[in-house]
């Protein structure tokens, strides 16, 4: 995944983002974590005007499909901040995350349909869940069961066109 460039990525663009816990140790298990990390993304993505499109918040890690109309400088932005606020709920001070993150610009539909299905069949992979619907911290039930979420958007109309072909 691309992180060198990413800078040079002008907007909109969406993109397929991840990160780790330190060491990929498990931190997010508990209904409580879990839910203070969701409600984190949801109000960091209102603070940074992000356009999220599709996520998993996982044990060790969270990956997410999110548009910025200021492109791959949004996206860096983003990243520390919903990081940062995470740690400091979860942990004060003390390191949290693993060093930086991973991405990939999203330049097709099919590229786009791809990773949002590897996101939501996460936590089965995993074996947290026997089916994608009973992991409440994904967009899943959202784009399969149509469960409304104002956080969600599940169109390009953001990007004013639509560059994913």
């Amino acid at each position: 995944m691309g992180k060198r460039y990413r800078t040079l990525i002008p907007g909109p663009a969406l993109f397929f983002a991840t990160t780790s816990t330190l060491e990929r140790k498990i931190y997010f298990q508990d209904t409580k974590t879990l839910e203070m990390m969701h409600c984190k993304l949801f109000e960091t993505c209102e603070m940074k005007n992000g356009h999220l499109m599709g996520y998993v918040i996982m044990p060790n890690h969270f990956h997410l499909l999110i548009g910025f109309l200021s492109g791959g400088k949004g996206l860096i932005e983003f990243i520390r901040t919903f990081k940062g606020v995470v740690r400091k709920a979860y942990c004060g001070n003390n390191k949290l995350w693993a060093e930086g993150f991973d991405d990939l610009e999203m330049k097709s539909m099919e590229q786009f349909y791809i990773k949002l299905r590897y996101i939501h069949y996460n936590p089965v992979k995993k074996e947290l869940v026997d089916s994608p619907e009973k992991w409440k911290y994904s967009s899943y039930r959202f784009w399969e069961m149509g469960e409304d979420n104002q956080h969600l958007v599940n169109d390009f109309k953001w990007m004013d066109i639509n560059i994913l072909k």
